[in-house]
């Protein structure tokens, strides 16, 4: 299977985020689908040459400038050319989109090129990395101002604190922790492709990448770790659990499913990787789902590499299927949009998420609880998704 036949996808919205986009292309080598998506023309120029594509959008409104902060105008900027961006996401199945918060276009036009890609029918993982505390309270509003918006219309949203990064890659000179801290973040970006193109002993194929974004539910968290010589693997889940962006102190509690990416050359044994796969799943809480992928790269000789997707909420299977009666119609719930949604009802996994997180064929939190029937109605659904009404964003 080449590339192009798996329908993936890497996306950076915004200056920061095709910066990031760019490393993480480069890190992963030739090959590599990636576009991005700015007002500023300056992005495009100072991309290494023919490493990805950069469009220029809002030109009409932006000419070719930043947008200054303005989120607002980073948001038309995206609708004035959404066929544009359509355009240039054609084929895709499965998006990885990567944004800096805090500034216009990263937190503005983000929610409308993820909406772009459902429309499409993709499958879509964000990252959401948020300012530095350095960088000031504004900044930082601003980028949580952003967030719900992204988590609406993303199947599955990492948010990546840069002051956990920057933790992670250690305690170096700024020039050198730069270099690591986006090597770090190239890792969660590259982890579907790595494992799709390159698989070693253990595959994770496309389809199994698919499910895990439509069952996710939401949030989930990242975290990379590394190591070398004798014992690496086992140092390797230790630093992994460890890991700030994991949240300080708390590894892999709360995590309702987790994917494992293990990256090594050919020198890696199935004894060692039982090992890992045995450790990480000691240290996850009971219940919580596990899924492994392996990738052997020789450019990973004589190193183990982790990369952990933990994923906090998740909904079963059958709560996400569309549910299909004779003639092949499908559920009036299924089809429905809900309040904040603005993608149309097509039955698949994830569509209409609200914050009761009601599920196609699902009762969301009151799963598990006695229903409040009356003449044959659930009373703890609410009224307007019993009835079938769409309520005005």
């Amino acid at each position: 299977m080449n590339e192009k036949q798996t329908g993936l996808m890497l996306v950076g919205v915004g200056g920061g985020g095709v910066g990031i986009a760019a490393a993480a292309a480069a890190a992963f080598g030739a090959g590599m689908q990636a576009v991005g998506f700015d007002t500023d023309a300056m992005t495009s120029r100072q991309l290494p040459g023919g490493l990805m594509r950069c469009l220029l959008i809002g030109v009409p409104r932006c000419d070719g400038r930043a947008t200054g902060g303005d989120m607002v105008k980073g948001r038309t900027a995206a609708q004035d050319d959404v066929e544009a961006i359509k355009n240039a996401l054609a084929g895709t199945r499965t998006a990885v989109v990567v944004a800096t918060l805090g500034g216009g276009v990263g937190g503005g036009a983000t929610p409308e090129i993820l909406r772009a890609l459902r429309e499409l029918g993709a499958h879509t993982l964000c990252f959401a990395a948020l300012p530095f505390e350095l960088e000031g309270p504004e900044r930082r509003a601003a980028a949580m101002r952003a967030l719900p918006l992204i988590e609406e219309n993303a199947d599955a949203l990492v948010v990546v604190p840069l002051d956990d990064l920057f933790a992670d890659a250690g305690g170096y000179a700024l020039a050198d922790a730069i270099p690591r801290a986006e090597a770090m973040l190239a890792a969660g970006l590259t982890l579907f492709w790595r494992l799709v193109l390159t698989p070693g002993f253990i595959p994770l194929d496309v389809e199994t990448i698919h499910a895990l974004l439509r069952q996710s539910g939401g949030r989930c968290r990242f975290a990379v770790a590394s190591a070398e010589g004798a014992g690496r693997g086992v140092e390797a889940v230790s630093r992994l659990s460890r890991s700030a962006l994991l949240g300080k102190g708390t590894g892999f509690a709360g995590a309702q499913a987790v994917a494992l990416g293990v990256l090594a050359g050919a020198d890696l044994c199935l004894a060692e990787l039982s090992e890992i796969s045995k450790r990480v799943q000691a240290a996850l809480p009971g219940g919580c789902r596990f899924h492994l992928g392996t990738m052997l790269d020789e450019r990973f000789a004589g190193h183990v590499h982790l990369v952990a997707l933990a994923f906090d909420a998740w909904r079963d299977a059958a709560a996400t299927a569309p549910d299909v009666k004779s003639g092949d119609e499908t559920t009036m719930e299924t089809l429905m949009p809900l309040a904040g949604d603005s993608r149309p009802g097509r039955g698949r996994g994830g569509a209409g998420r609200s914050k009761l997180s009601f599920g196609a064929t699902g009762r969301g939190r009151f799963k598990g609880v006695e229903a409040t029937l009356l003449n044959g109605e659930d009373l703890d659904i609410p009224a307007y998704l019993r009835r079938g009404l769409t309520l005005d964003r």
